[in-house]
């Protein structure tokens, strides 16, 4: 009858599409209004807040509700593969919402917990706290449960707990009995478990479960799966590769310094211009297609696409005018970007897709190729399946967007009748966009191929786990990173190897729950 309809579910567990709440559907006001003896919400780390370069950090939808929403629920489960995607403080977003109407979790307001940025290096033991008062200070809000350890058990009976646990004590460390206090301070001096004290008992080992796929290979509960990095470093192919690197054109290196000129043009009148700069690289360096595409449309001056917002770059247009709309100078400089790609006789990173299908024979197997951007992905399918002749490839995009190629001839088809496709081994090449990735399970496919890099980690962990995941019957799967030297891929692959490091430092540092 309407909204109000969700909540008349006749049985006792429900299933809510996070759309609804992303959208702030009527539906939200009836959730609302509804006790909960538990909730889960899978995928969580979409209720992260927004992050923007000199904004403060903003709750969406999704976040504002699991707040309201832990007030309602007796018990609360957030489930993630990717807990962190670009910035540590987001897994204090999803603590949060566990601390919202529990705050054992991460204590109350004046809690040093609840600042990931005061706790993080105590956290990855790059700080040890030895000193009495600060360790109780770090203790007493929230206080650990008794049953966590004996020193914990012992501070219980001597400040008149009977509680199993508690949020939080205003007692000072001088109530504590002598043997306590000693005992305390051997194990911050000692540690517990082979790492620093409070690596081991902080409220996040307490409430984050990790479930590392090592820990489930090691336990037998998952099949072990290898992989093998591309390219290598011993690569005898001098024609494709400098090293680990692919190699560039004298023209390319020259479209390159172009959008340098471009951006450096721009930058006079836009303050926007360095934004630009990087997400132009970023294309020209996905592929000379893409490339190409986007300097026209910039001098078209029109929306990159103009039904969909595709990524970053679309998002900017869209939102700031000044980007669209180049000047004389500007646009002299796109087209000479165009002049330098246009006279590429062929794309090195096509040419090497096709090494790696072809002369390694990846494509046996089956193989999917992924990209940030939709022109690309579309582009490099089209190309291939004119150097494939009779093979099917299928591009995997967004609604509407996805389809096959034969021959260089497109068909639209639904997205589950290419995932169908793919299982049944009708098809064995793949593009896809990461727009369209997440859930996508390809395990009857043994390779992948990143055309380009996207900044984000998590999309990265993503992509590999489209193939490396339950039903894969191969022992080892392949993936190749495709970076040009000395330009923007360079830079993205630095920044994604440290993103990857702080997440490991922080999460590779708590006990896993499987093992304890």
């Amino acid at each position: 009858r309407g909204a109000e309809d969700i909540t008349r579910c006749p049985y006792k567990i429900g299933i809510v599409s996070t759309g609804l709440i992303v959208q702030d559907t009527k539906e939200v006001e009836h959730l609302l209004r509804k006790r909960y003896g538990m909730v889960i919400l899978d995928e969580a780390h979409k209720a992260r807040k927004q992050r923007a370069l000199g904004r403060e950090p903003a709750a969406g939808n999704l976040l504002k509700f699991m707040m309201a929403v832990a007030d309602q629920a007796r018990h609360l489960i957030l489930g993630t593969a990717t807990p962190i995607q670009t910035d540590v403080d987001e897994l204090w977003d999803l603590l949060e919402i566990l601390n919202r109407s529990a705050t054992h979790v991460l204590g109350r307001d004046l809690s040093t917990w609840r600042k990931p940025d005061q706790v993080r290096d105590i956290l990855t033991g790059t700080v040890s706290i030895e000193d009495e008062a600060e360790a109780w200070n770090l203790l007493r809000n929230p206080l650990p449960p008794r049953t966590d350890a004996t020193v914990f058990d012992n501070i219980y009976q001597d400040l008149g707990y009977d509680e199993v646990a508690r949020d939080f004590t205003d007692c000072s460390f001088t109530d504590l009995d002598a043997f306590t206090r000693d005992e305390l301070q051997d194990r911050l001096r000692g540690g517990d478990h082979g790492i620093k004290f409070f690596q081991y008992h902080n409220p996040i080992s307490r409430h984050v479960v990790l479930r590392r796929r090592k820990t489930l290979e090691d336990a037998g509960l998952m099949k072990r799966i290898g992989v093998e990095m591309w390219p290598r470093a011993s690569d005898l192919n001098l024609t494709l590769f400098e090293g680990q690197a692919v190699k560039t054109s004298a023209d390319f290196d020259h479209a390159y310094e172009a959008v340098e000129r471009f951006t450096a043009a721009l930058g006079k009148r836009v303050k926007g211009a360095g934004f630009m700069k990087n997400l132009l690289r970023q294309r020209i360096c996905s592929s000379i297609a893409s490339g190409l595409s986007t300097c026209r449309k910039l001098i078209d001056k029109r929306q990159l696409d103009e039904e969909v917002v595709e990524d970053e770059l679309d998002e900017l247009l869209a939102e700031d005018p000044e980007l669209a709309g180049v000047f004389d100078e500007e646009i002299g400089h796109l087209r000479e970007v165009i002049f330098h790609l246009e006279k590429n006789p062929t794309d090195p990173k096509l040419d090497t897709c096709v090494y790696f299908l072809e002369e390694l024979g990846w494509l046996e197997d089956g193989c999917i190729i992924f990209s940030q951007y939709y022109d690309t992905a579309s582009w490099v399918a089209e190309k291939l399946s004119h150097h494939f002749a009779g093979e099917t490839v299928a591009v995997y995009g967004g609604a509407g967007r996805s389809g096959i190629f034969v021959d260089g001839q497109w068909r639209t088809v639904d997205r589950e009748d290419i995932k169908k496709a793919v299982r049944d081994y009708e098809i064995r090449l793949v593009v896809a966009t990461d727009a369209a990735a997440e859930g996508l399970n390809l395990q009857t496919l043994a390779s992948l191929i990143n055309i380009d890099l996207p900044w984000n980690p998590s999309r990265l962990e993503q992509r590999i786990g489209r193939i490396k995941r339950y039903g894969q019957k191969r022992d080892t799967v392949n993936m190749a990173n495709l970076v040009y030297q000395n330009t923007v891929d360079e830079k993205v692959y630095n920044k994604l190897s440290s993103r990857m490091k702080d997440r490991y430092d922080l999460l590779g540092s708590l006990p896993d729950v499987i093992d304890d």
